[in-house]
Order: C-alpha cells, then sequence, then structure tokens
C-alpha cells in the first residue's frame, strides 16, 4: 500500500513538473516573437556568402559600384549597415530605405537583384532583422 502512495505521489509531483514546464516554454516562444517583430526593422538585405572558396569579390566589388553611383545619381546617402559574418569574407548590406518611397524602394531591390544575378553566392532577404557583427 505504501507503494501505491508512493507511486501516486512521485506521478503526481512529476505531472505537475512537467505542466509548469510546458508553460514557462509558451511564456518565452511568445516573448521571442514579441521581440522579433519589434525588431524587423530592415527592408533589403543583400548576403555575400561563401561555400568554401570565399564570396563572390568581383559581384562586391560591382555591387559597391552600384551603391556610390545611385548616392551620386539621386543625391542623396542610403542607410544601410554592413555586418561582418564568416571567415571568407562573408558580408551583409543591411538596407533600411527609409530616405525612398515604396516605388523607388522596389526599383532599387530590382536593380540589386538584376546586378547580382549572374553570383550564386548572393542572397536575397527582405523585411527582417540584420545579423549582429560576428565577436
Amino acid at each position: 500500500m505504501k507503494n501505491v502512495i508512493f507511486l501516486i505521489a512521485m506521478f503526481t509531483l512529476f505531472a505537475c513538473n512537467s505542466a509548469k514546464n510546458v508553460t514557462d516554454k509558451k511564456t518565452i516562444n511568445s516573448t521571442n516573437q514579441d521581440t522579433i517583430s519589434a525588431d524587423i526593422n530592415y527592408r533589403f538585405s543583400v548576403s555575400f556568402i561563401s561555400i568554401g572558396s570565399g564570396i563572390d569579390k568581383q559581384s562586391k566589388h560591382k555591387y559597391d559600384q552600384y551603391i556610390t553611383e545611385y548616392e551620386q545619381k539621386n543625391k542623396l546617402q542610403l542607410s544601410y549597415e554592413t555586418t561582418n559574418w564568416g571567415r571568407e569574407g562573408e558580408v551583409d548590406y543591411c538596407f533600411k530605405l527609409t530616405e525612398l518611397d515604396k516605388k523607388k524602394q522596389k526599383l532599387f531591390i530590382i536593380e540589386t537583384k538584376e546586378i547580382l544575378k549572374t553570383s550564386s553566392l548572393v542572397r536575397y532577404k527582405e523585411n527582417i532583422t540584420c545579423r549582429q557583427n560576428k565577436k
């Protein structure tokens, strides 16, 4: 009889503990989603990636030139950040594009993709957070 009571007590203890963990995980996931939603503040991101042999330096140079020419042509300064994150020169360009209206933002994104379309080592994302600098 003592064994049965002991087993029931242990079962109840573990059942209560795992219910608490599920609730805590839901709270954490909800908090993370809120944080992610609040941090999405970059309209467009261009990532120069590497697959074992470095980034496509020629495409990156071409893109740097495009940004400079775009700023000169439109007489504005694009607000963007560059984030170096890899060992082989991997870098992200994160653009807010708040200085452009929606039509010009779309055009900038289309032109970027057109300039870099020949490189398999470039990735694009829209409406995302920017990767943190590797420390």
